[in-house]
Order: structure tokens, then sequence, then C-alpha cells
């Protein structure tokens, strides 16, 4: 009788080891050079924005994301096209 060939071989978890017997190795950490030297508030961001924490009213959000769903933009945008023309006139002093 002829042997069968089989795509998996002979068994299909052979590619499973025990690591009971590896050494104890340090991961290595991959990082982004370009972002290495960035505050976690910056990191994953275009430059000229930054990760900020705002507390706002509750009926302002639900406006936000609605706005934000209806206009197929994400909030990000909508706040940003809020501030922008709030702040379009204004020429605060700066802080000491």
């Amino acid at each position: 009788m002829e042997k069968k060939l089989t795509r998996l071989g002979s068994d299909p978890l052979s590619w499973i080891r025990d690591s009971r017997k590896q050494q104890d190795v340090e991961p290595v950490k991959q990082v982004n050079k370009t972002q290495q030297d960035l505050p976690k508030t910056k990191v994953g961001l275009k430059q000229g924005w930054i990760r900020a924490t705002f507390i706002v009213r509750e009926e302002y959000l639900e406006k936000i994301k609605a706005l934000s769903y209806w206009d197929r933009k994400d909030i990000k945008q909508v706040v940003d096209e809020a501030l922008t023309q709030y702040l379009r006139n204004k020429k605060p002093k700066p802080i000491p």
C-alpha cells in the first residue's frame, strides 16, 4: 500500500515547542526613532497637534457627536472647526 502524503505532515501541531526549556530572554522593544523623544501626548499625532482631556457639558458633547455623525466627520474635526471659528479674531496676551 502506498503511503499518502499530507499537506501538514503526520503531526499538524509539530510547530509547537516546549517553551519551559528556553532561557529567559528579554523582549525587544520596537521604538519608532522619530517618536522616541516625544511626550506621550504627541505620540501618533501629526505635527502641530497634541492630545488633551477637557470637561464639557453633556449637551454640548451630544451636539458635537450628532454633528460629527451627520456631517461624516471625526469629532476631532468638528471641535477643531468650532475652536477655529471662536478663536479667529481673538488676540490673547501671552501667559506670563
